[in-house]
């Protein structure tokens, strides 16, 4: 499933650091397929694939929390528009 993670960064610095170290290292059940940061590094939208909303809220509560207010929602994939094709990428990937 695709998940929007919202965040209301609170120290963009300490953010957006934490954000590159623990993104190259996420859980396998996880991957990050966009990262959109406003202008002056304070909100920052981005794009998981996840098993479900609860494991990315999970993940960035515990790694962002104290840096970050993270909001996650389900991505209604059947009427969202732009989304990365999924079966194009899997299948350019093997």
């Amino acid at each position: 499933m695709l998940v929007i993670a919202h965040h209301d960064v609170k120290d963009p610095q300490a953010f957006w650091t934490k954000a590159q170290e623990v993104t190259s290292n996420l859980p396998p059940n996880l991957k990050v397929l966009s990262v959109f940061p406003s202008k002056d590094m304070k909100l920052g939208t981005c794009i998981w694939e996840a098993p479900s909303v609860n494991d990315v809220q999970q993940f960035l509560d515990e790694n962002a929390g104290d840096v970050s207010k993270n909001t996650c929602y389900e991505v209604d994939e059947a009427t969202a528009m732009g989304l990365p094709n999924k079966k194009a990428e899997a299948a350019t990937a093997n």
